[in-house]
């Protein structure tokens, strides 16, 4: 029976621990070759657009797609489909919008074990929104923030923002008042900013830093400049096609990057392209999401919401037309 799983259900069902876990195993799966991940559906619909994007986890089981759409003036909604490969069946319906958070800095969770150097370290964070905390926490899940500083345009939510971190993580973080103030002297650049000029200049770096990109997914905004790019010694994408097609600074640093420079993270976690070789490089995890992350975190939480009993039951749904 297809479960439907709410906002508040998803927020019940899973941790950033979860979704470390899912992530690691989700690409572990695609670099092994059996995941397949179609390009993205984008439709214009009225002012504002709606995207789809379909995927099968075959050596899992699970396949499904994502729906996000915009309506001007309204906002955005995320939705998973989840179905079971063998069976065809239509398994849930939940609301995306906090497996989406999640999957995003749980999956620079596992690009910066490949990427940063060991240990804890001096952490900038460019960003307040639910996606910086995302990349915050996941940061402090796995153990790599010693210290913080947050920056964002807006003093009162990037106080909120330590604040928060201070109470709920017992974090030394402070807020900031530019962003070079916050890169200088850190050691890991978190950027989450949905901007039209880059947040980040790649001049600002030093030997050794690593920087996880994670705020443009469309070819209008910039993150970070194309010096950013230019001086990664490693540049790893969750997807090649998605990064260079859909988030404007990697489509206007094309130029800059050499295309032998450039890695999925599921060649680095499978082994089949380096991570970071030496402490004095720098290297750039640049990530606009995918359906096998959101399908591999989607079955987790579906798996955990029926067996705490949440959700809500809508029977057999959809009609099964036999052939």
């Amino acid at each position: 029976m297809a479960l439907l799983l709410k906002h508040s259900d998803v927020q019940a069902s899973v941790t950033m621990v979860d979704a470390i876990a899912a992530m690691e195993q989700a690409f572990k799966e695609e670099g092994e070759g059996s995941a397949f991940l179609p390009q993205r559906i984008n439709m214009k619909a009225g002012g504002g657009w709606l995207r789809l994007g379909p995927v099968a986890l075959e050596k899992s089981g699970w396949m499904g797609f994502k729906a996000m759409n915009l309506a001007p003036g309204q906002g955005l909604r995320y939705q998973v489909h989840l179905y079971r490969i063998d069976s065809g069946e239509l398994l849930c319906i939940m609301d995306a919008q906090h497996l989406t958070t999640l999957r995003t800095g749980a999956t620079s969770a596992v690009a910066t074990r490949r990427l940063a150097r060991k240990g804890p370290a001096v952490v900038a964070l460019l960003g307040s929104g639910v996606e910086a905390r995302a990349q915050l926490e996941a940061m402090h899940t796995d153990g790599f923030v010693r210290s913080a500083r947050v920056f964002s345009p807006t003093e009162a939510k990037r106080s909120k923002l330590a604040a928060d971190f201070r109470r709920d993580f017992e974090m030394d973080i402070v807020a900031v008042g530019s962003a070079r103030e916050a890169v200088e002297g850190s050691e890991i650049v978190l950027a989450a900013v949905k901007a039209k000029t880059p947040a980040l200049m790649g001049s600002w770096l030093r030997p050794g830093m690593h920087v996880n990109s994670v705020g443009t997914a469309r070819r209008d905004q910039r993150e970070i400049d194309e010096e950013t790019f230019r001086r990664s010694a490693r540049v790893v994408v969750d997807t090649r096609t998605g990064v260079f097609e859909e988030a404007g600074d990697a489509v206007a640093a094309r130029d800059a990057v050499a295309p032998q420079r450039v890695h999925e993270l599921c060649e680095v976690v499978c082994g089949k392209a380096p991570g970071r070789t030496s402490d004095d490089q720098i290297t750039l995890f640049k990530s606009v999401g995918t359906g096998i992350q959101d399908i591999a975190l989607a079955a987790v939480i579906y798996d955990r919401a029926r067996a705490n009993g949440r959700g809500t039951q809508m029977g057999e749904f959809p009609y099964l037309k036999s052939t």
